[in-house]
């Protein structure tokens, strides 16, 4: 009788941490993958932020030539 009880918390208790374990993984997996979605997202905009900004030089340089061209 007394074993029984024991066995039966022991159940619980087992259940319990499968439980906790199971959510515990999930949750790595959750912030991982968070984590790879910032990264690209960041990447992704640093490298619009570049493109963007050559494509602004570009257009400066040959506003430069032109104006340097008609000057002369």
């Amino acid at each position: 009788m007394f074993l029984d009880n024991e066995l039966d918390e022991i159940q619980a208790a087992k259940a319990r941490l499968v439980t906790r374990c199971g959510l515990r993984r999930q949750m790595v997996l959750l912030e991982t993958h968070t984590a790879w979605a910032g990264l690209r997202r960041k990447l992704s905009l640093a490298g619009l932020g570049l493109s963007l900004g050559l494509q602004v030089s570009g257009l400066a340089l040959d506003y430069l030539n032109k104006r340097k061209a008609k000057n002369s």
